[in-house]
């Protein structure tokens, strides 16, 4: 599900540096570049044929076929450029820190991460006097609308590989002599390559299909299951994966959604506030791209209220952040972290499915009329039909016992905001599905890494993963006509496709005509599926990764 690096080997001095407050928006440039050597990211190496994708020098060879996958949908498949003579598999060399840092679960991260110059430095005298030659590399970020361009930090590198077994086997042997060695691939760096890539293109014209466009879970807001399960399951024509979810247990129920859901008008989990989500409107006729902020409250029978911050989501745990003022470590927006709050209340609807998570707390079980029927230690394991279930842990779990009376009614209310405190409604044929960052806006590329929450403070490793190197990416966007597009690049395959840096992202999206498009789940996740068939190359060993949602294009105006 998520791309990039373990968090936490080394935290060093070199955090990110946010552009101050000017009001004038920085153009991105090369990683590794001059500020100003390109525009938003625009990879270096000369100019694109007009038309081609603006990935590695201009001149690349490029080659397009698109094929009809429905009346108004059409598929194009992009290949471009070639193997660089100039890549190799290489050694990155973890730094340490005095933290312990647990391993992480998800299985895009690796352990290799950035550190001072001093602390790389420190890791290149060990690896000489083991006997082994290092390098302290630099590591640099193009300029984002709220990042400055600019050194995050340093890597150690070890060796020249030819073949990967070849830097698996001195990798082994370095993890022998205690080091924290991981095997890369350097046409994954974000720098100047010359590909290959791979980018796959559904272009859906609004004005001649006549099917739907949704947000899908499938059965059940909790589970995993592939883009092919949930595209057979709707009878989509075609899909491709959705917005963040959870993958382990401690960080909420697996398949669980990691922001904002709405499907057929209805709220169905809480916004991580302030990050920008696309909202599928008229079965995906309009789609808005815009930052969203939930509101949930109980009223009992008198009109009180009580403030709910979960939907259908484990009390307690907040994935990737995004929440209140008492959730820890922030309130803001942090991808890939999961916040936690000791005080919490969450409402479980039908659609979440089961098991609902348990632990010590107090729960109250709803009928449908939203009656109070009983309540108790957790214990429910599914929501009643048409009912709900309350879970409260800590002080609200003392509020929950005290005001959730038997044969006493509680109405749930939901909000959704955007901008400005502006209210957001939906139809019965709107869905939304979350994602992060902004790629494209009004025709130019605009990402805001800070505010999607990508910087991590003490960090650089994470931004390094995921922002500035190559990683399999699924994009969603809409072009000058209001045609929808749904974009998917192959990644981490040396000789298939490098993936894209979110710089390059942007740049592709703005390549393909998008007047508007954002960033969707990604890395092992990436899946396109067309005629019930996968037709991308996953990044995981294994194979198409469970997910918790899809992007689903249905051949009629019928609900997913």
């Amino acid at each position: 599900m998520r791309h990039g690096v373990r968090r936490g080997w080394a935290a060093g001095a070199a955090a990110l540096t946010l552009l101050a407050a000017t009001g004038t928006a920085a153009r991105a440039a090369t990683p590794g570049a001059a500020p100003g050597a390109a525009e938003a990211g625009r990879p270096a190496g000369g100019a694109a044929r007009p038309g081609s994708l603006p990935l590695g020098p201009g001149g690349l060879a490029e080659t397009r076929t698109t094929r009809d996958v429905a009346p108004g949908v059409a598929l194009t498949t992009i290949t471009r450029g070639r193997v660089s003579p100039d890549d190799y598999w290489t050694i990155e060399v973890g730094i340490p820190t005095s933290s312990d840092i647990p391993p992480s679960p998800d299985p895009d991260a690796v352990t290799a991460v950035l550190g001072t110059h001093a602390a790389a430095d420190a890791v290149v005298a060990q690896l000489t006097a083991a006997g082994w030659t290092g390098q302290a590399q630099p590591v640099s970020t193009p300029a984002f609308s709220d990042v400055r361009a600019g050194v995050i930090g340093y890597r150690v590198r070890v060796g020249r590989y030819a073949t990967q077994v070849a830097a698996n086997a001195a990798a082994g042997q370095l993890k022998a002599a205690r080091f924290k060695p991981s095997v890369v691939y350097t046409g994954f760096d974000g720098d100047s390559t010359t590909g290959p890539w791979v980018v796959r293109a559904l272009t859906i014209d609004v004005h001649r299909f006549r099917g739907t466009v949704a947000e899908s879970h499938d059965a059940t807001l909790a589970g995993r299951r592939t883009t092919a399960q949930i595209a057979q399951d709707t009878g989509a024509l075609a899909a491709v994966n959705g917005g963040f979810f959870v993958i382990s247990p401690s960080d909420g129920v697996p398949g669980d959604s990691a922001g904002i859901v709405v499907e057929h008008g209805r709220l169905l989990h809480d916004a991580t506030n302030g990050r920008v989500a696309a909202i599928l409107r008229d079965g995906g006729r309009r789609v808005e791209l815009k930052k969203l902020w939930t509101s949930i409250e109980l009223v009992d029978e008198h009109g009180r209220t009580h403030r709910v911050e979960g939907l259908n989501r484990t009390p307690g745990v907040i994935r990737d952040c995004g929440g209140d003022a008492e959730d820890s470590p922030t309130s803001l927006p942090r991808h890939d972290v999961t916040c936690t709050d000791p005080n919490e209340l969450a409402v479980f609807t039908p659609e979440f499915g089961g098991p609902l998570p348990t632990g010590p707390g107090t729960e109250a079980v709803l009928d449908a009329h939203g009656t109070v029927v009983s309540t108790g230690p957790r214990t429910t394991t599914s929501v009643p039909a048409g009912g709900r279930v309350i879970e409260a842990i800590g002080t609200e779990a003392s509020w929950l016992g005290e005001h959730a009376v038997a044969g006493h009614r509680l109405r749930l209310r939901t909000k959704v905001t955007g901008p400005g405190g502006r209210p957001v409604g939906f139809g019965p044929d709107d869905s939304v599905v979350n994602g992060g960052p902004r790629l494209v806006t009004g025709g130019r590329v605009a990402i805001a890494p800070q505010a999607d929450g990508l910087v991590h403070p003490g960090d650089p490793s994470f931004y390094y993963g995921w922002v500035l190197r190559r990683n399999p990416r699924t994009m969603i966007g809409t072009d000058g006509n209001g045609r929808l597009l749904l974009v998917e690049a192959d990644g981490r395959q040396a000789s298939l496709s490098q993936g894209l840096s979110i710089a390059e992202a942007g740049q592709v999206m703005k390549s393909l005509g998008a007047v508007q498009a954002m960033n969707l789940d990604g890395g092992g996740s990436t899946t396109m599926v067309v005629g019930g068939q996968m037709i991308n190359s996953p990044s995981d060993a294994t194979g198409q990764r469970p997910v918790g949602d899809a992007v689903v294009v249905l051949p009629s105006r019928r609900r997913s």
